[in-house]
């Protein structure tokens, strides 16, 4: 069976943490001129904050999206415990960002040159966190698999006989490797912060559906919601900043209505409750919305200046 290895996804997050912090003063000292012990004291700070932040981010947000759960558990028991299931990624994401903001103003730097800066690190930790979920058992697996192979899926033994699942995680991991690299192609741009977390979230709203483990309402999951809607959020701020006057500015966040009615359809689809339509047709017309949806960013950021260099 595959079981929960703690120490060894501790470790991995502890050594991720440092590479993270060591990405975090190249930026300060490559792209803000920081003298090389001010750099570092950057980083480390961004680190030492991220890790805190990101912790009370990721069970504040769980704590919100199961109240119902919790009202049963009591909350000083989930307060004073400690378990990666009762963790929201999401949140812990939300942490990070505010400690990026902090570590800024802790710096004399202005919010906007801060997350700039800031945001390789942070989308580098995000994958890395996401490829320790090895570590974690069933948690980061999805569908159940006839045959397959690691880093496709992982293996379960139940004595005499063994069962592969989709490694989702692994999925999610190479994906925010990819916002990474974006990251740092979009160097200097003014809208480098916002355009790294479109495509750290944008995939997810397709690797939560995949995921067989994680929050649920029913069978609504609320953070492929966060994902989708903080999606939305920043389309809607490129439509408020792309300096255009009436109503047509808006058309990149409004075309995210037809594309939530068609997820949520896919969704229904996927979970049986639409007949006749095949799972990987499914999810190519999922894929396939959210390449449109990052197409549209791509048009919204140049309507709004956003690939002008600060």
């Amino acid at each position: 069976m595959l079981e929960n290895n703690i120490p060894g996804y501790l470790v991995m997050m502890a050594v991720s943490a440092l590479l993270c912090g060591a990405v975090a003063a190249l930026s300060a000292r490559k792209e803000a001129s920081f003298p090389a012990g001010r750099a570092v004291g950057f980083g480390a700070a961004f680190v030492a904050l991220g890790a805190v932040l990101g912790l009370l981010g990721a069970k504040t947000l769980y704590c919100l999206f199961m109240l119902n759960h919790l009202y049963h558990m009591g909350l000083g028991a989930f307060w004073t415990g400690l378990k990666v299931e009762e963790l929201s990624y999401y949140g812990g994401v939300a942490g990070v960002c505010l400690a990026m903001w902090l570590t800024g103003k802790a710096f004399g730097l202005k919010a906007r040159r801060a997350m700039n800066l800031l945001v390789p690190a942070a989308a580098l930790m995000a994958a890395l966190a996401r490829f320790a979920e090895y570590f974690l058992g069933l948690l980061g697996t999805g569908m159940y698999l006839e045959e397959s192979f690691f880093p496709v899926a992982v293996a379960v033994s139940w004595g005499d006989w063994t069962e592969y699942y989709l490694a989702v995680f692994m999925l999610e991991g190479l994906l925010s490797l990819v916002a990474f690299v974006l990251s740092l192609v979009h160097r200097g741009e003014r809208c480098r912060f916002l355009r790294t977390l479109f495509y750290l979230c944008l995939p997810q709203v397709f690797c939560e559906s995949l995921r067989d483990s994680g929050i649920k309402w029913l069978f609504v999951k609320p953070e492929q919601l966060a994902c989708f809607l903080a999606c939305v959020g920043i389309l809607f701020w490129y439509c408020l900043t792309c300096g255009e006057k009436g109503w047509k500015r808006f058309w990149p966040a409004l075309a995210c209505v037809p594309a939530a009615g068609l997820i949520v359809a896919l969704e229904f689809a996927l979970d049986g409750k639409i007949p006749g339509i095949p799972v990987p047709a499914a999810y190519a017309v999922m894929i396939a919305v959210l390449a449109g949806l990052a197409v549209i960013e791509h048009i919204a950021v140049k309507r709004c200046g956003g690939t002008v260099r600060e």
